[in-house]
């Protein structure tokens, strides 16, 4: 029987505010007045917004603050086409919210408030059987509270109904308890350059021949910025090079988006190459464009020889 959902995302969503100002630093005492300001879905929200564009069925689930700001990501989440059904409103925290401040070089700093982010203690096994993969990060998996518990026995879940698992451990990499037994259980594990340092204790260099020997090296997809990303397949490197030209309006997300291009050409067939290809063409578009300049994975692939 066909799963009803291709993307099951699980927690960290995050309402984004972003504001502007001419350069850092900001210092104390003094009013800063953006020119701008936009608020949208962040986090893991952000990315279940670019999975239903690119065209997957995504559901997500998380525990939101029962307050105007989860009000309003629920609201842009069903707007594109994202489950919220499992979505739990709490009214003991807000919801998470993170204030993105670029300056006129395209520096970033953040002001992040975790609200209910360390309050989800369960995902419902039926939907992870109706659902042909996960995803998770690991913000809530430096401690072991109830998210981390949530998040534990859902992955050991996906594994036992053998469910594609995407795991992107994020810039906390060295903190998430229990890391091994995640790597271990997942599919595909998401790390940029400096998580991949922090993880093998080792130069770039020397990490691919690593990776490429190990039996296990199919499972990490390497993003490396200006260097493209990199993939394993049969103990060959596979390097995918990064669009180039692009006028970049900030960096904040790129990472992301590059893990949810990557995980739909998965899913919808495409093979580990082509998938690193797509998550670089996916997170260019996140960075000059925006979220809503994501299409569906067909408009992408329709100039594409692949």
């Amino acid at each position: 029987m066909p799963c009803k959902y291709d993307l099951l995302i699980i927690g960290d969503g995050v309402l984004d505010i972003y504001l502007n100002i001419k350069n850092f630093p900001i210092k104390e005492y003094t009013t800063t007045i953006s020119s701008t300001m936009e608020v949208c879905p962040g986090g893991t929200a952000a990315m279940a917004v670019m999975a239903s564009k690119l065209g997957l069925k995504v559901s997500f689930v998380d525990n939101i603050g029962n307050d105007l700001f989860g009000d309003y990501l629920i609201k842009e989440l069903k707007n594109n086409g994202v489950n919220t059904d499992y979505i739990i409103r709490s009214d003991k925290k807000m919801t998470a919210t993170s204030v993105n401040i670029i300056d006129d070089m395209k520096r970033h700093s953040f002001l992040g408030y975790l609200g209910s982010g360390d309050s989800m203690d369960y995902v419902d096994a039926n939907l992870i059987n109706d659902s042909k993969s996960i995803f998770f990060e690991g913000y809530n998996l430096i401690k072991k509270g109830k998210t981390y518990r949530a998040v534990m026995k859902a992955v050991l879940d996906a594994g036992t109904a053998k469910k594609y698992i995407f795991f992107d451990p994020g810039p906390l990499i060295s903190q998430i308890i229990g890391i091994e037994k995640f790597m271990n259980l997942s599919t595909k594990v998401f790390l940029n350059r400096d998580e991949a340092v922090a993880y093998f204790s080792d130069d770039i260099n020397n990490i691919l021949k690593r990776i490429k020997n190990d039996i296990h090296g199919d499972r990490y997809v390497l993003k490396l910025d200006h260097d493209g990303s990199v993939t394993v397949k049969n103990t060959e490197i596979i390097k995918c090079p990064p669009v180039k030209d692009i006028k970049i309006a900030n960096t904040i997300g790129a990472g992301d988006a590059f893990d949810i291009g990557y995980i739909s050409a998965l899913i919808s067939g495409y093979n580990e190459k082509n998938a690193c290809i797509l998550g670089n063409i996916v997170a260019a578009m996140r960075i000059s464009k925006g979220i809503g300049s994501i299409p569906s994975i067909k408009d992408i692939t329709m100039d594409l020889d692949i």
